[in-house]
């Protein structure tokens, strides 16, 4: 779990600056179409955040990853909802190219084609195919 939750943290720390901060927390909730304000995004490191250094560092990440995910969403949703965009995949399976594409055509923030491949190429994929089966069991299950 915890190489993958370091996958996870490296697609949030864009800088590579070894911890999260507002703005890139920011990205990824663009990202995931969730509208936040300047000051919710405070809120929510502030929760997080420890040492009170302002940023998300791995092992507070971690910290919080280890909890149940919090959404309104069910696994078996978020499944559904990753094998529309799968199309012949093998079940629990999507093609890299597709994943690419939804990326760049999908969600309140589109990414480039660049921004897409680079965020693919962060997270275990193999033969083309990124398993996501096993990422959304891993993250929205108790541990």
């Amino acid at each position: 779990d915890l190489q993958e939750f370091q996958e996870i943290f490296n697609l949030v720390d864009t800088d590579r600056g070894g911890s999260i901060g507002t703005e890139e927390l920011a990205r990824l909730m663009d990202t995931l179409g969730i509208r936040t304000s300047p000051e919710e995004l405070k809120l929510m490191v502030s929760e997080i955040d420890e040492n009170g250094n302002g940023e998300i560092d791995f092992e507070e990440f971690v910290q919080v990853m280890c909890k149940k995910v919090n959404t309104d969403y069910t696994a078996d949703e978020v499944r559904k909802a990753f094998k529309v965009f799968a199309g012949s995949a093998p079940d629990g399976c999507i093609r890299v190219k597709d994943l690419e594409h939804a990326l760049q055509v999908y969600g309140r923030e589109k990414l480039t084609a660049e921004e897409a491949k680079n965020l693919v190429a962060q997270i275990e994929c193999v033969d083309g195919f990124f398993r996501y089966d096993e990422y959304v069991t891993m993250m929205m299950s108790e541990h």
